[in-house]
């Protein structure tokens, strides 16, 4: 990603700007939820919606390209490989979706076919109980510290993205 006013280059996971005028300077992040619709009114019955007419070149685009993001094996864009400045992690395919959890400059990596669609998986990790839930109505993984209750930084994302960013970050296997 880059800023209008500097064309720097961020990196849109950590927040950090690797190239450019603000090299070194940190964005707020904080942990990302998607879902869809009907999973959101499920939970929050009283919430409102709204949908947007406008449908540029762009939105129309990304609109067929994520139509089933979520449990899907998706596809890599041919020219999209020459972006990456190295080589993809091979301890798991490159489009395995799955859930990272982010803490400090640490990941883990827990990939969807290891949490059961509506049910959750318990860990350990930096010595703290996790619960990976996965919604029945989007299937998408959410992640909770069983200790506080609180949700750690956490992003739904295709192995190469959260490898890249975390290089050597461990991945969840069952017991």
């Amino acid at each position: 990603m880059s800023d209008k006013d500097s064309w720097s280059i961020w990196d849109h996971i950590t927040g950090e700007c690797f190239q450019g005028r603000h090299e070194g300077q940190q964005l707020d992040v904080w942990p990302i939820y998607l879902t869809n619709v009907e999973a959101a009114i499920n939970e929050y019955p009283d919430l409102t919606v709204s949908f947007s007419g406008f449908k540029g070149f762009k939105a129309r685009l990304l609109q067929v390209m994520n139509r089933k993001k979520i449990d899907t094996k998706g596809f890599f864009l041919p020219f999209f490989r020459m972006t990456m400045a190295g080589r993809i992690d091979a301890r798991l395919g490159k489009m395995t979706q799955g859930l990272g959890v982010i803490v400090d400059k640490m990941g883990k990596y827990y990939p969807m076919s290891a949490v059961p669609r509506g049910g959750s998986i318990e860990d350990v990790w930096l010595d703290r109980p996790i619960q990976i839930e996965r919604g029945g109505i989007d299937g998408v993984p959410k992640a909770t510290w069983l200790d506080s209750g609180e949700v750690p930084m956490q992003l739904l994302t295709r192995w190469y993205g959260f490898s890249f960013t975390y290089p050597g970050c461990e991945i969840y296997t069952a017991a």
